[in-house]
């Protein structure tokens, strides 16, 4: 996966906030969150319901865009970048991995991951390729031609996988990624990130669950749109 130099941040945020309008009230999202991520880190977003996680996520993901404060992804300020800009740096950039598959039921598993490549403008053979590579990698390819209503909880979320690392991305982006699976699936899903992550990828995973937080690397907190300390967390959670 490409990466940026090692003794830079992948990605860099300082100061930012994101406050949303509802009718006569604002609503902070997010307040002066200050954060560096760097090439082939792991680390846990972890916060309650309501916390900012998904504010944060959005943000990091180029789906949304700071109110105020900077965020650059290997240099490039995103606030900076007009919409057409962003979605291709997004489709560059970033790999998604949700709690809810976002698979197309009529379409195979190895079509499903060719997907971002074929918004990418990629050749046939080389989309063929290049999702099968990615199925291997999660240990899938058994199952590229199933469609995937015809897969478990467990292998879809596999293929998701298998989609976010198509294009090759510099961030693995993944939000509450095994919000509906199993204890065994889910087990098997973090096993694979944390291989991922031993290979070189550079993975944020979101979650309110602590089991699963203590997969990654390190962990930072939010509460109350705040990037908090451990200690902080603690106190304010009770």
């Amino acid at each position: 996966m490409e990466s940026a130099p090692a003794s830079e941040p992948l990605l860099r945020l300082r100061g930012v906030s994101k406050i949303y309008e509802a009718g006569e009230h604002a609503v902070v999202g997010l307040e002066g969150a200050n954060l560096d991520i760097f090439p082939g880190d792991f680390l846990a977003v972890m916060g309650p319901s309501g916390s900012g996680k998904s504010t944060l996520m959005n943000i990091l993901g180029c789906l949304d865009v700071p109110t105020s404060g900077t965020y650059e992804i290997k240099g490039t300020p995103v606030e900076k970048l007009s919409p057409e800009a962003l979605a291709a740096l997004r489709n560059r950039e970033i790999g998604f991995i949700f709690q809810v598959f976002h698979l197309l039921p009529r379409y195979t598993a190895q079509r499903n991951v060719e997907l971002p490549l074929l918004y990418a403008g990629v050749g046939r053979e080389e989309r063929a390729r290049r999702a099968l590579e990615a199925l291997k990698s999660v240990g899938l390819e058994d199952r590229r031609s199933h469609l995937s209503n015809q897969l478990s909880g467990g292998q879809k979320q596999k293929v998701a996988i298998a989609r976010a690392l198509v294009n090759r991305p510099s961030l693995l982006l993944a939000d509450e990624p095994t919000g509906n699976l199993d204890t065994k699936s889910g087990e098997e899903l973090m096993e694979i990130l944390r291989q991922l992550n031993a290979e070189g990828a550079t993975i944020v995973v979101v979650t309110h669950d602590s089991t699963i937080a203590r997969n990654a690397k390190r962990i930072v907190y939010i509460i109350d749109g705040r990037l908090v300390t451990p200690d902080e967390y603690r106190e304010l959670r009770g």
